[in-house]
């Protein structure tokens, strides 16, 4: 019999907007916002919608004011939830108008 390779995958990120998460159903999710605080081990981002920390196991190279992107883990906590970064992105450069109309453009679909 040949030996079965389990692969592990994690699952997709869904892109939110921080007011939009559901920590009971949410597992990983993709933010944008901007960084309006930092820490040796967490960000603190809003995205126009809602403010949230973003923990992360090592320190950042994220200064205040940088649009970011950040896939998370969502964690259930008694009074909301926590996240728990996996992978930050810089977006210097980015269009957000643009991303925004594009987005709004998809939604209407």
């Amino acid at each position: 019999m040949a030996q079965e390779r389990l692969i592990k995958r994690r699952l997709p990120s869904k892109e939110k907007s921080i007011v939009d998460i559901q920590p009971e159903t949410d597992v990983r999710v993709r933010l944008m916002g901007t960084v309006i605080d930092t820490t040796p081990n967490s960000i603190i981002i809003d995205d126009g919608t809602g403010k949230t920390e973003v923990y992360f196991g090592e320190e950042q190279n994220i200064t205040n004011g940088q649009l970011v992107r950040i896939i998370t883990r969502i964690l259930p906590l008694i009074d909301g939830f926590e996240c728990r970064g996996e992978a930050i992105q810089v977006l210097d450069g980015f269009d957000l108008d643009l991303y925004k109309k594009a987005r709004k453009i998809i939604k209407n679909f």
